[in-house]
């Protein structure tokens, strides 16, 4: 078997780009991968074809070699948009050997330690006070409005959810910027959003709280000690990623737990954090750094005791990806989801995602059990979304 074609594709996804991979061979199997990014999707789309002539003309059965030899192409601009096309189509590659051997990805990656994957409702109320006309969902206006959907979120069945800072009503979009101070009013915001959370779903459903990099140590540390008493799975992502002593001084200055990552790429990314036990809970993203370096990633986490909960707010493709990782390590904890997404996100794969009582069922069907809708696709042509939380 050769591999005959690789074809990145770009799909519109509501409030964020869809960046796809599709891998053609010369016996008929086609594989697919996910390698979305918000801001910068045609680039990675770019990276992708540039990256196609080392694998074309190659078997793709030998995933392990093509991975080191795209790497190779990418050894001078490590991480980032050239590693995130590279996992796309790694990603891809492992779809096309579990439709080859007729088993699903888990099997291939050692077989099933859960048999669904747990969930988390991702951006919850985030979306619907920004982006309601996009999901086709009643906006997000008041605290009442809050307190609404977390009784929506026991209603479904989800044990967590995600949030984000904002003030319902407000014309104020979420907080931007890169190691900042933090405001007064924003610590108020993100603990009204939080409180209000806690008092509608009670103490047995847990709540993240995600601010995406945005501020300095002292700051970080003010908003993680502000928000214990509300009992968070974690604090997200409170400050920049690239230095592990400064997370680790916010880590250890707060009982509020810290979960990072997102931006990391390799086992090499994640090694001097682990050392220094500077995160508590770690968040690779599949579609940045895909199924091989995935569970070689887990695997590193499993030495330091170190539970995984994987980064995904990306497409539906993403999702099934993502999920066949998390069916196979020992050390997961539980997965993001989007439950507020595009009318058409299910129409873009070949059957729609099965989510009940918060958790994900896996098809025991070849590779990641779907395949996609390229005409469905098409439909949404890609547009560039700007302010991306």
């Amino acid at each position: 078997m050769k591999i005959t074609n690789v074809k990145p594709i770009l799909c519109d996804g509501g409030f964020r780009p869809w960046t796809f991979v599709k891998v053609e061979t010369d016996e008929g199997i086609t594989g697919y991968g996910d390698c979305s990014d918000w801001g910068l999707a045609p680039s990675v789309a770019k990276a992708v074809k540039l990256l196609a002539s080392e694998v074309i003309g190659e078997d793709p059965n030998n995933i392990e070699k093509l991975w080191w030899k795209m790497y190779r192409r990418t050894i001078r601009a490590v991480g980032g948009i050239a590693h995130k096309a590279l996992a796309g189509i790694d990603s891809a590659l492992w779809d096309i050997k579990g439709k080859l051997l007729g088993v699903p990805v888990y099997e291939l990656l050692g077989g099933r330690c859960h048999d669904k994957i747990k969930l988390y409702w991702t951006h919850c109320g985030t979306t619907r006070a920004f982006w309601n006309d996009i999901v086709g969902k009643t906006k997000i206006e008041s605290y009442e409005d809050i307190a609404k959907l977390g009784e929506e979120v026991l209603r479904k069945g989800y044990r967590a959810l995600k949030t984000n800072i904002f003030r319902p009503g407000s014309s104020r979009r979420p907080i931007d910027g890169v190691n900042r101070p933090i405001d007064k009013q924003t610590i108020r915001d993100a603990v009204a959003i939080v409180k209000t959370f806690r008092e509608a779903v009670g103490e047995e459903i847990d709540i993240c709280l995600d601010v995406a990099c945005k501020f300095n140590v002292p700051s970080a540390i003010e908003l993680a000690r502000s928000l214990e008493p509300y009992n968070l799975l974690w604090l997200e992502e409170p400050i920049p990623i690239e230095n592990p002593e400064a997370c680790l001084r916010v880590k250890t200055s707060t009982k509020t737990p810290i979960c990072m990552s997102e931006g990391l790429y390799g086992t090499y990314g994640y090694r001097r954090f682990l050392e220094l036990h500077a995160i508590d809970i770690a968040m690779p993203d599949i579609a940045w750094n895909g199924i091989s370096v995935g569970k070689k990633i887990a695997s590193l986490c499993e030495i330091y005791y170190i539970p995984v909960a994987p980064h995904n707010c990306h497409s539906p493709l993403c999702t099934m990806i993502t999920a066949h990782l998390c069916a196979s390590i020992h050390n997961f904890l539980i997965m993001e989801f989007d439950e507020d997404d595009v009318p058409w996100r299910d129409k873009v794969i070949s059957e729609p995602l099965k989510v009940r009582d918060g958790y994900l069922e896996l098809p025991d069907k070849p590779g990641y059990g779907v395949d996609l809708n390229e005409d469905e696709i098409a439909k949404h042509p890609y547009k560039s979304i700007p302010g991306a939380v």
